[in-house]
């Protein structure tokens, strides 16, 4: 029996696509990735978190996860679906927290939980934490699908127009308003800085009727401050002649 080629091309893309979608999910493992940083996820995007028995560091027992799309306004929330979870041994437990050092929110381990779809709050961050009561391998494995659901809708929501409305007028008027406070304050400081400029550059000239004041003679002579006169230039005397020497010296 030969098969017909259409059929065949058919199957064939059919599978590439199937394969290219499967392809497209992520996946994290306790025990074998370390994840620090959020990673981010909208309506569209799918992973998955397993566990398949080998040692956790305690370092890497945390992956945290948060809803977000173009649109940064809007809000989602984080679910978690239990795809299968086997603990055979009870050794190992689940936690979902809202923050590295919340509260636990939600847990799964072997008693409760094992089936049940759980969800986060609204626009928080979305962590799951493994715990173990064993430093070595385990015969546990679990394996959780983690979606993203958007719970609000900034520009669609109809019960929050008025509030939308009202948020938008803020900015806009918050906007307007800078920009007036920023043109009056660099008017006025050119206004002041036009209105210093003819003073510079003036030369203050004396009040007539009043004479220059005269530091008093005491006041100078305590500061060791001695005047000085002019004296005109003056012949000096000539000495006496011998006999009127001889003279006063017989008179003595």
């Amino acid at each position: 029996m030969r098969s017909d080629p259409s059929t065949i091309l058919t199957t064939s893309v059919l599978i590439s696509a199937f394969v290219s979608v499967v392809d497209t999910y992520t996946t994290y493992e306790f025990g074998e990735d370390c994840k620090y940083l959020t990673e981010y996820l909208d309506e569209d995007d799918k992973i998955y978190v397993e566990y398949n028995g080998k040692n956790v560091h305690g370092s890497c027992n945390t992956f945290q996860f948060k809803g977000e799309s173009d649109d940064y306004l809007d809000e989602y929330k984080v679910c978690l679906t239990p795809v299968y979870f086997t603990d055979p041994d009870c050794d190992v437990s689940v936690n979902i927290k809202s923050s590295y050092f919340s509260g636990t929110e939600h847990t799964i381990n072997c008693y409760k939980n094992k089936d049940e779809k759980y969800c986060g709050s609204q626009d928080k961050t979305f962590y799951i934490e493994f715990k173990s009561r064993s430093l070595l391998m385990s015969n546990a494995k679990f394996k959780f699908l983690v979606t993203a659901t958007k719970v609000y809708d900034f520009f669609n929501d109809e019960s929050d127009s008025d509030h939308n409305a009202a948020l938008i007028g803020g900015i806009v008027g918050g906007v307007i308003f800078g920009l007036i406070l920023i043109t009056s304050l660099t008017g006025i400081f050119c206004w002041c800085v036009c209105r210093r400029k003819p003073s510079q550059g003036r030369v203050l000239s004396p009040v007539q009727g009043t004479t220059p004041a005269v530091q008093p003679t005491t006041q100078q002579q305590t500061l060791g401050v001695t005047p000085t006169q002019p004296t005109s230039f003056q012949w000096s005397a000539p000495p006496p002649s011998y006999n009127n020497v001889m003279e006063t010296s017989t008179t003595k």
